[in-house]
């Protein structure tokens, strides 16, 4: 009888998490299902927690998307949802609204130019590796300013049903300039000793925890990365290059030293297809996903206005999707 394979994190994860990571990464390239090139990315994602894919996008996909969000911004576009750092729902995002510390939830669902991006070919390759199923991009942030967000791990506040389950990109959408408030993270700290709020959760919940746990969890965060004699690296990027990281990579925003400069940028929170964010348990009419090239997505802010793709495909439709994701390299397995 075959062992159940054992994780590093109480509350599970994705295969790269068990311990026995090293021998299921040689057996999947073994039969083929990923190329050595592609076994030692997940081999140094699995160690240090993050990825870089220089140019994951063309630079012309960041411009065809700069010019949706820059009219946008311009003339107003109310149908998107802005944010700052305390909102939750967000307004709608009139002509000249402000830009400092203010993000753009989700542009993904109006703007196919945010799709083509957040699932590229080699961006949605990766994460349909890791989670070895068809990745579902549930939240996007885009940015004009750098955000000077604290030190976090995703997995305090963006909830997944199975917590761990859990990976996000971060896109250039210019070349990203020193003092412009640039992203921060620290490698290896997706390893640190798991903080549990109020004993049993992987996330925040203000109601339930308070302020003073979220700043313990925080402060901790630093400490135990002293501790581990882990270092803060800084990302600055070319135009087209994307971070990929882990459920619990500690990262942030440094301050912005020249308020003249900008840092555009894309955020994208992914989970597995067979996971589910937390809104579909409380928001049943946000269940509804989209298919685009290389995965799903779905929004707790919007609807979706194309449905998800038949579930009771015909031997001949999937005879046509197999065929098509061979193509992309994804292989013959189903979803």
């Amino acid at each position: 009888m075959a062992t159940a394979p054992t994780y590093f994190s109480r509350y599970g994860g994705l295969w790269i998490d068990r311990r026995d990571f090293e021998d299921a990464l040689v057996e999947r390239q073994r039969k083929g299902e990923i190329s050595k090139d592609e076994a030692d990315q997940v081999r140094f994602f699995e160690k240090n927690g993050y990825l870089i894919l220089p140019g994951a996008v063309p630079a012309s996909a960041c411009d065809r998307f700069e010019c949706d969000i820059a009219a946008a911004w311009e003339r107003g576009d109310e149908r998107l949802l802005i944010q700052n750092p305390t909102e939750y729902y967000g307004k709608p995002l009139a002509a000249g609204a402000p830009r400092v510390q203010t993000r753009v939830v989700d542009s993904y669902v109006y703007y196919e130019s945010a799709l083509d991006l957040l699932l590229s070919d080699s961006i949605a390759r990766f994460m349909r590796i890791i989670f070895d199923d068809a990745p579902l991009l549930f939240q996007s942030l885009s940015f004009e300013m750098g955000s000077e967000g604290a030190l976090h791990q995703d997995t305090g506040y963006v909830v997944v049903n199975s917590p761990m389950e859990l990976a996000a990109t971060w896109i250039a959408l210019e070349d990203v300039r020193e003092g412009s408030g640039e992203l921060i993270y620290i490698p290896g700290s997706h390893r640190m000793p798991e903080f549990h709020f109020s004993g049993e959760f992987k996330h925040w919940s203000e109601p339930r925890d308070g302020a003073e746990q979220q700043q313990q969890w925080i402060r901790l965060l630093g400490e135990n990365a002293e501790r581990m004699g882990l270092r803060t690296e800084i990302f600055r990027p070319q135009k087209g290059d994307a971070l990929i990281w882990a459920a619990d990579l500690a990262h942030g925003g440094s301050p912005i030293q020249d308020r003249s400069l900008t840092r555009r940028s894309l955020v994208g929170h992914f989970c597995p297809n067979r996971a589910e964010p937390n809104y579909f348990a409380f928001r049943p009419d946000r269940r509804t996903k989209g298919w685009y090239r290389n995965g799903y997505y779905s929004s707790s802010y919007y609807e979706i206005p194309q449905p998800n793709p038949p579930q009771t495909a015909t031997p001949e439709s999937r005879k046509r999707k197999t065929s098509w994701f061979n193509k992309l390299g994804f292989g013959s397995r189903k979803q």
